[in-house]
């Protein structure tokens, strides 16, 4: 499951480059992109390696298949939603057999976790007639503690002269969710390694269903406009069984000691969001062919009923070194709110009473659904080797500030975060 929470941030650079053709296929050719992604955070944190190929078979008269097949392999260390003190802090590994110990004055990150990830998925590209294809696709995606079922379909129609094409999309996902250990119980009680961890089952599932509408506008031989709308609703089990909230002393400010309730319990509670989740997302985007280069912008809002907004732009811009060579800057901007439920800690006296009875139905301090802004900025290079070759690199930089604005004493804030993406990538037709 800690291969899903930086699927965000390396997702873009995931298929960055699967998406170059050395040559226009034929039938019986073989399309051939593979590429090899690594993201590295700064003071250590997650570290991800990605291999990925995507076959694409021409059956004639436009009609493919499309295999792909990613393997990640995450490493590193990972916030565990507690912040800094000037106390010695005991966590308990995930398993509950262990702890760990961060010393005063450091940020605690989990560094338990090694975790990979195989996802195998499969396509096909029908034409109905001509004017209208339809393309059908299953993916499976498995991690140590997380396996993913999926289903999609989408509908294409060109009309008024195929400059205008109308696209449906609706994909249905299956997940299940075996935390190591077990599930635990939302805002209840980290316990002490060793101990009964009260965890309330082995597994837990969430279902998504996705629907997209979206139309593509040829302007002119030189441009093209799309906008999109996309509808998205989950069901299941949402938390990160790994974050906690950290319960204070209102005095002090500092992490309750050990035994506050019982001789076992930290002063940390697991995190509990809402068992449901809505998504509402509008993307436009604009490109145009200039007498040689290329200019593609991009604009994305998102909102849910947890109460996140975001807002996206992205550019590019393609410039042609030359007929068989080109370099591609790129700046990407995102921002969003915080949830509704986010919540840096927990104060007894106003969130917990001294029995342990929490006053909020839903609390998460994961930063992820915090408010935060970050700025990306990157630099492709993609050289045709032969009439059937191509290949590809890319950087990236990307600079995450957190909004520590409630933070109730300083030295406790959540730190900025910066990271570097890698990927270089070769495509082939044979």
């Amino acid at each position: 499951m800690q291969l899903k929470k930086i699927k965000g941030k390396i997702g873009l650079a995931t298929c960055a480059l699967l998406q170059v053709n050395a040559t226009g296929a034929h039938a019986g050719d073989w399309d051939v992109d593979s590429s090899f992604l690594y993201y590295s955070e700064s003071d250590g944190r997650v570290s991800a390696f990605e291999p990925a190929v995507r076959t694409a078979i021409d059956l004639g008269d436009d009609e493919y298949i499309n295999f792909q097949v990613v393997i990640d392999a995450l490493t590193g260390a990972t916030p565990n939603g507690a912040h800094k003190s000037t106390a010695v802090q005991t966590f308990t590994n995930p398993s509950g057999n262990g702890e760990y110990i961060v010393q005063p004055g450091e940020f605690p990150l989990s560094t338990t976790f090694r975790d990979t990830r195989v996802a195998v998925t499969a396509e096909w590209d029908k034409p109905i007639n001509r004017l209208s294809s339809v393309l059908l696709g299953a993916s499976l995606s498995s991690e140590v503690d997380y396996t993913s079922l999926g289903f999609s379909a989408n509908y294409e129609h060109d009309f008024n002269n195929k400059n205008t094409t109308l696209a449906a999309w609706l994909a249905l996902s299956s997940d299940l969710i075996f935390p190591i250990g077990g599930v635990p119980l939302g805002l209840n009680p980290m316990r002490a390694g060793g101990s009964d961890q009260q965890r309330v089952g082995s597994d837990d599932t969430k279902n998504t269903v996705d629907f997209m509408l979206g139309v593509t506008q040829i302007v002119n031989r030189k441009s093209y406009f799309q906008l999109n709308y996309t509808y998205s609703n989950s069901l299941g089990y949402h938390n990160d069984y790994n974050n906690v909230l950290t319960v204070l002393d209102p005095v002090t400010n500092e992490p309750l000691s050990a035994g506050w309730l019982d001789a076992n319990d930290l002063p940390y509670l697991f995190e509990k969001r809402p068992d449901s989740r809505s998504r509402n997302i509008i993307f436009v985007r604009g490109v145009q062919h200039l007498t040689e280069d290329v200019i593609n912008v991009s604009y994305r809002f998102f909102t849910d009923d947890w109460g996140i907004n975001s807002h996206t732009l992205d550019f590019k811009y393609r410039y042609e070194l030359s007929s068989r060579q080109y370099l591609q800057p790129h700046v990407r901007y995102y921002t969003q709110t915080k949830a509704y439920f986010y919540k840096h800690d927990l104060l007894q006296g106003t969130d917990i009473d001294a029995a342990g009875k929490v006053n909020l139905q839903y609390a998460s301090s994961d930063y992820r659904v915090g408010a935060f802004d970050s700025m990306t900025y990157g630099l492709s290079y993609g050289l045709r080797l032969t009439k059937n070759s191509a290949f590809t690199v890319r950087g990236e930089f990307m600079q995450q500030k957190i909004d520590n604005s409630e933070v109730p004493r300083a030295g406790e804030e959540t730190p900025d975060l910066s990271a570097i993406i890698l990927q270089a990538g070769y495509s082939f037709t044979w």
